[in-house]
């Protein structure tokens, strides 16, 4: 038999068995249809695997995967790639991943946050969804959704901002009315009685995630709306710096710290979050 190396990797938290867990795995070689076995087998929203860079700056391709679907980017295994590649390579800096949403540069930092990618530029789209198909979907009445949006910064979400922090916990999901809404919804509110200004909860049932522990690619999304729609103020420095807490419903809570900056006529969004590997082993893979 095969084998090749694995990790899991928390991410969004430096407590081992909290924020969200990527699998992190030596991809040469694999196929994409085995690649996509590999991430069903392991039941984590998403696994990464490491392929050698092609752009001759970059010190490593991505190849990312749910249970169910390959996406273009992702936060949380984008993370987890970084704390690998420093971890066992010693490697700091600026790294730079190719993934199928361009270069995306994480910054290896000695504090919290460790890691802290700076994400495409956002782009956004109008609304797929009304507020009240999303509040039917998450169990609440039209009034608790506020606002629906459509953004990528990497990735698109359909996202939905709730009108009170103590709507997050009456969210109950249908999971099969999400089913019929294309890859995900991610939910969030404005706590500002908390020091984690934004609360989000995120659901992508369709893509083989009922609800995301900590993702990175829709707080980006979250953060470049909030800007967009001056949802916060800036800080002295002229950008919008938060953190995000989610999570917590799921017993995994994690911490995401977002920035966003504005970058002539657009958005520089910055998401960080510290990493730690709690499994490293090899992983036995039929030789057909």
């Amino acid at each position: 038999m095969r084998t090749v190396r694995l990790r899991h990797v928390d991410a969004f938290t430096s407590v081992p068995l909290a924020g969200n867990p990527a699998a992190v795995v030596d991809g040469g070689g694999l196929s994409p249809e085995l690649m996509q076995r590999i991430a069903l087998n392991q039941k984590l929203s998403e696994t990464v695997f490491l392929l050698p860079p092609e752009a001759p700056d970059a010190h490593a391709r991505l190849r990312i995967f749910t249970p169910g679907t390959e996406v273009p980017f992702a936060g949380h295994p984008t993370l987890a790639a970084a704390h690998v590649l420093a971890a066992e390579r010693g490697l700091g800096g600026e790294l730079r991943f190719e993934t199928g949403a361009g270069i995306i540069p994480v910054r290896v930092g000695a504090t919290s946050p460790r890691y802290t990618m700076t994400q495409a530029a956002p782009q956004f789209d109008e609304p797929r969804l009304t507020r009240e198909q999303v509040a039917a979907a998450l169990g609440l009445s039209a009034g608790d959704v506020v606002a629906v949006a459509r953004v990528s910064t990497g990735l698109w979400w359909d996202l939905a901002q709730v009108a009170i922090p103590e709507a997050m916990a009456r969210v109950r999901p249908d999971l099969g009315a999400l089913m019929q809404m294309p890859f995900g919804v991610s939910v969030f509110t404005i706590d500002e009685a908390s020091d984690e200004r934004v609360h989000v909860r995120t659901f992508a049932p369709a893509a083989g995630v009922p609800e995301d522990p900590v993702t990175g690619s829709s707080n980006g999304c979250i953060g470049a709306y909030i800007a967009h729609e001056g949802l916060l103020g800036p800080d002295a420095d002229g950008a919008i710096h938060y953190i995000a807490r989610q999570g917590v419903e799921m017993g995994q809570p994690g911490r995401v710290y977002v920035s966003v900056a504005r970058a002539g006529e657009g958005m520089s969004v910055s998401v960080g979050g510290d990493a730690v590997t709690v499994l490293r082993g090899d992983l036995l893979l039929p030789d057909a």
